[in-house]
């Protein structure tokens, strides 16, 4: 029979694989070598004005589904790049949203248009409910594209993007965004097994100390 001590052993490693999975559930790059590399199958977007761009299909069919958070079911191709639309017309300062309509594990773009005093903001959901937002920092040169990617063993269900002023409240709405280089991976991202067999062996061990103070006890 199971001591309180066992189950709080079992209850506190299974506490751990939790922490272990999650953190391990994906991968943030800042350079697309890396990214390419953690997502080896891939699709690449290149746009052209003037177009309205409201799917990204692939050889395996659509994968994504484009539109501007707040305005138009759609963005706006503008030169290579892509970003967002409202009332039929151009509008930057809304976010841009990717709605995954296959299993996607990676997401990366260049951000364009982006000053010394402005930093893009990129929010991504996950199909196991958690979701992240984060602040991708400034470029040191104005205009200068910043690369972000993300690749995950738990597959995407939704990317927005959009500029915010640095340091300010990293809301949308107060500067102009526009990417490119879109690129969505289709490679599933496995768990690292070190981590997972790590919290596993640290279950068992709990466990048997726990039935060895039992019975000495006993």
């Amino acid at each position: 029979m199971l001591t309180q001590f066992s189950w709080r052993s079992l209850g506190a490693a299974a506490a751990l694989m939790a922490v272990v999975a999650q953190a391990q559930a994906y991968t943030e790059h800042t350079d697309r070598a890396s990214f390419t590399a953690a997502q080896p199958s891939q699709y690449l977007y290149t746009f052209a004005a003037p177009n309205i761009v409201s799917i990204l299909s692939s050889a395996q069919g659509d994968l994504a589904d484009v539109s501007t958070v707040g305005g138009d079911p759609y963005g706006q191709a503008q030169g290579s790049n892509v970003g967002g639309s409202s009332g039929g017309g151009i509008d930057n300062f809304k976010p841009l949203r990717f709605d995954f309509l296959q299993p996607v594990y990676g997401f990366a773009f260049d951000d364009f248009d982006l000053t010394l005093d402005e930093s893009p903001v990129v929010a991504v959901s996950f199909a196991d409910g958690s979701s992240f937002t984060h602040v991708l920092g400034t470029v040191s040169e104005a205009f200068t594209p910043l690369f972000y990617g993300v690749s995950s063993a738990v597959a995407l269900t939704r990317v927005e993007v959009f500029s915010s002023d640095a340091g300010f409240d990293y809301q949308p709405g107060n500067r102009a965004n526009l990417v490119g280089n879109v690129t969505l991976g289709v490679t599933a991202v496995p768990e690292p097994p070190s981590m997972v067999l790590g919290a596993v062996g640290l279950a068992l061990t709990l466990f048997v100390r726990g039935r060895r103070r039992s019975r000495s006890e006993g």
